[in-house]
């Protein structure tokens, strides 16, 4: 037992991060439990989640009684990479609050229970931590006997060290027996807490771990998984009992390291200390500063796993949870003085502190180093571009005495420039406005609405795949060799629920026990096809996977397809050999881009259709075009070569020693299929290939795009897709010749010589506007209005201008007089613009041209503004452009005659 008392200071020799998993690990592997990998922060069977969130997700089959991590496991211990997001204004602010963390877990799957979950978990933290029993006290649930009858007869702790709680703090899911939907499971819970002493917390004799102050702090939850709620809302006893534990590794280090706060931690501090180095400012209790360098800290560690697992920034999903930690933490940086890009710099110091529980890390430093280096310089220039047009709105909003910002304004400043709304209303915050959140997201639906166009999802219900695992088998595989087979129907799925037959004309998803079918995974999409009875016959439009579960979706088009039905199952041939020519093409891609781009060149995502194929990978700038022509040069020549296509079964150790190329946010088992094309390329790949590269036939880009930063994307044919459009390509520059006039070796120079002719004209025409312009007022489109004193009023509309035509005649108007206020307009058939340029001396006497567009505007169902001295305004009623004309000048004479 350590000396201190409970009130005196807790401090710990000094124990490294690394050492407290490790020996998590090891204690529970040494009393029967296998050590099993954390799984990535994507979760690979779930897609009900948005990211891996606790320990038990990896196992959520396992507690359910439908499938085992690896034969005869019962007991699993992991250090599981989590990652939550519904905390993300409380980083930085808490002593605890983070994005990515890790969480110590020890599971039995129907084997030990209570006794053995408490007793370890005691000797753990005693036995190998060294932790004064004293400091420590538990809870249970209030009706759990058993629970607090080990903690007091078995363990030994006092009765005043056993608190006895409600269903809300100690139980899991937490308020589960009053509000939990039926079929959940659940049990009661013991927390763990640690004691820092009446010094830290609030001072109150009766303080106890359910007070909020900071005395008290949970290190460790053992989930006692017991029942599943039935549809009458009692709790049904399961056949076999689970444990589900968790320990936040980061708060586990704080309380042995004696440190203040998980930022005082080893694994924390060199971090900290180098956004010091690059802020000069430091982390000061009760500044903005300490906020922000935290934040900063958290979000830097959480972007790294984040991307380490296969994430990128983007707008939607999982991409844009990134993108906004990033942006947070860029921002932070530049409210601290830092002008240009430096969380990339950060990210070496990430990876050295954590690389000793994850050392795949370091070998992909540089690539996460490059893609948050060009996340950061995109938002850049967003945050210079919108912060402008949000601190006009906001000055307008000030000076109309308002107190919120527009919700279309801030749903502009994202659709149009990518300025993010949490940002703005972080500075409308800052400002003291608000933004209505609800009113946002109203304005993004109506904006998004008529965008059209849909993003492929997934086609099988996870409810019926849930039903489906608890009655079938799951599906043999045969599509490597075979493109028909028998099989039994194990299942048969329609609308949502499970069923023993499906009539001719039914929607139906078919589980077989065995299948030719390729299930959609690794980018390469599902197999179309029959099945077929004697009597039935369902045709098969996608075929999905999911947990070795095949699904068959299709119509049944003639007779009644039931359970049990023995059928011919046969797939489009033609198609597969399509999409075989396309995956074998997509590693010869993979292997073309490392030779002529560099070893950075990584696979972040592919599409592996029939007609063509999508390759996604890491690379920083554009590709040129001899770039582009030197990787379909190779590609074309390792297929004329006609290398042999070979695969074999083996394991992930054995493959990675041959030079196999494993994709980051994979999930592989033991057993892998490594996939080899001649001498050259080797990936871990469960799709479907050529025989021979020769088969392939041809292989034609026909685009190299940018789809996020760092990012880029080629989209390629192949086979007779890929002749087709070099057919058609020529058949298009012979009509190209024909209208130019010009023969086809000299259709880029005729080109040319249009496109600077093009240009000349335009020349002229601007100089001819400037010049028609340029005389005076009072015979044109422009009237002179009224004066005010020194001031000349000119107002008028040029039919069908362009935006551009209006700023020419403003500043030509605008040289003729030394104090003037223009209002110049245009109107089509469907639109109406309107802009307002004020002289220098009636922007310092308090105009606003903005003000004058806005009152204006109303008339012509629109809005608008801009600068004090230049202002823009457009609406959709042209028929309202001369009253609003006429208002607009209004509001000028009043404001000058004021």
């Amino acid at each position: 037992m350590l000396p201190c008392g409970p009130s005196s200071c807790w401090r710990r020799r000094s124990v490294k991060t690394d050492e407290i998993r490790e020996k998590f690990l090891a204690f529970f592997e040494a009393r029967g439990h296998t050590r099993l990998p954390s799984d990535f922060l994507v979760p690979a069977n779930d897609p009900t989640l948005l990211f891996t969130g606790a320990g038990m997700n990896q196992f959520k089959d396992e507690f359910q009684g439908k499938g085992r991590v690896r034969q005869g496991v019962v007991r699993a211990a992991t250090s599981q990479k989590c990652f939550r997001a519904d905390d993300l204004d409380q980083v930085g602010i808490t002593v605890c609050h983070h994005t990515f963390f890790e969480m110590l877990g020890n599971f039995s799957f129907g084997d030990y229970f209570k006794h053995d979950a408490i007793r370890w978990g005691w000797e753990l933290l005693l036995e190998v931590y060294g932790f004064d029993p004293e400091r420590l006290s538990v809870s249970v649930y209030e009706d759990d006997d058993e629970a607090h009858a080990i903690w007091r007869d078995v363990i030994g702790l006092p009765e005043a060290k056993i608190c006895r709680f409600g269903e809300h703090d100690n139980y899991w899911p937490a308020d589960a027996p009053s509000s939990a939907p039926p079929g959940t499971l659940c049990g009661p819970c013991t927390e763990i807490f640690f004691d820092y002493g009446t010094d830290k917390g609030c001072g109150k004799p009766d303080c106890d771990p359910s007070c909020d102050c900071d005395r008290f702090v949970e290190i460790w939850n053992l989930v006692f998984q017991q029942f599943r709620k039935l549809d009458d809302g009692s709790l049904e006893p399961l056949p076999t009992k689970n444990i589900d534990t968790g320990a936040g590794l980061e708060r586990l280090a704080a309380v042995l390291q004696g440190a203040a706060s998980d930022y005082e931690t080893d694994i924390f501090l060199p971090i900290v200390s180098r956004i010091v180095e690059l802020t000069g400012r430091e982390p000061v209790p009760g500044t903005p500063d300490k906020v922000r360098i935290h934040r900063i800290a958290d979000h830097t560690r959480g972007a790294v796993f984040c991307i380490g697992d296969g994430v990128l920034p983007g707008n939607k999903g999982r991409g844009y949870v990134l993108r906004r930690i990033l942006r947070r933490a860029s921002r932070d940086g530049h409210e601290m003085g830092l002008d240009g890009p430096f969380l990339h710099t950060l990210v070496p110091t990430v990876v050295d502190v954590m690389k000793g529980g994850y050392p795949g890390l370091v070998e992909r430093r540089e690539n996460i180093g490059r893609i948050v280096k060009a996340e950061e310089e995109s938002f850049l220039g967003t945050l210079t571009r919108g912060s402008a047009i949000l601190a006009e709105r906001i000055d307008g909003v000030k000076r109309d005495g308002g107190s919120e910002l527009s919700a279309d304004v801030a749903a502009e400043l994202w659709d149009t420039y990518g300025f993010p709304f949490e940002m703005t209303e972080q500075i409308c915050a800052d400002e003291g406005l608000t933004v209505d959140r609800a009113a946002y997201e109203a304005a993004m639906t109506e904006r998004q609405s008529g965008a059209g166009g849909h993003e492929a999802g997934q086609v099988f219900d996870m409810s019926a795949l849930a039903q489906v695992k608890g009655v079938a088998d799951t599906t043999e595989f045969l599509g490597y060799t075979d493109a028909n087979a028998e099989a039994t129907v194990m299942a048969l799925v329609v609308d949502d629920a499970l069923v023993d037959e499906a009539p001719e004309g039914s929607e139906v998803t078919v589980v077989l026990d065995r299948t030719p079918f390729y299930g959609e995974s690794g980018g390469q999409v599902g197999d179309e096809g029959v099945l077929e009875t004697d009597g039935a016959k369902v045709a098969v439009s996608d075929t999905g996977r999911a947990d070795d579960y095949f699904h068959h979706h299709g119509r049944v088009t003639q007779g009644t397809l039931r359970k049990g039905d023995t059928v011919r199952a046969a797939i489009d041939a033609g198609r597969r050999d399509s999409i075989r020519r396309n995956h074998t093409a997509t590693h010869i891609l993979h292997w073309a881009l490392r030779k002529v781009l560099g070893q950075h060149v990584e696979q972040a995502g592919s599409l592996v259709a029939s007609d063509r194929l999508r390759f996604d990978f890491t690379h920083f700038a554009p590709m040129t075009p001899q770039e582009v022509e030197r990787v379909e040069e190779l590609v074309n020549g390792r297929i004329l070569e006609n290398a042999e296509v070979a695969w074999a079964v083996t394991s992930i150790e054995e493959a990675k020693a041959k030079g196999a190329m494993a994709l980051f946010g994979e999930k592989y088992g033991a057993e892998v299929r490594m996939v080899s094309v001649g001498d050259f390329s080797k990936e871990l790949c469960g799709g479907t290939h050529c025989e021979r590269t020769g088969d392939i036939g041809l292989f034609k880009i026909m685009s190299e795009t940018g789809i996020a930063a760092g990012v880029r994307r080629i989209e390629a044919a192949t086979g007779h897709v890929a002749y087709r459009r070099a057919v058609d390509l020529e058949a298009k520059l012979g009509r190209l010749a024909e209208v130019l006039k010009a023969p086809r070796e000299r259709l880029v120079e005729r080109a040319q010589e249009l496109i600077d002719e093009a240009k000349q004209l335009a020349r002229d025409l601007e100089k001819a506007k400037r010049q028609s312009f340029a005389g005076a007022s009072g015979d044109g489109p422009f009237q002179e209005r009224a004066r005010v004193g020194d001031t000349v009023i000119i107002a008028g509309s040029l039919p069908d201008a362009k935006p551009d035509d209006l700023r020419i005649a403003s500043d030509q108007l605008g040289k003729q007089h030394a104090s003037s206020a223009l209002l110049l307009g245009t109107a089509s058939a469907s639109s109406a613009n309107l802009l307002c340029s004020l002289s220098r001396d009636l922007v310092e006497r308090g105009l606003h041209a903005g003000n004058v567009v806005k009152a204006a505007a109303r008339h012509i169902g629109g809005g608008g503004g801009g600068r004090p001295d230049m202002a823009q305004a457009g609406g959709k009623k042209p028929e309202g452009l001369a009253a609003a004309l006429d208002a607009g000048v209004e509001e000028i004479r009043q404001r000058l005659e004021a």
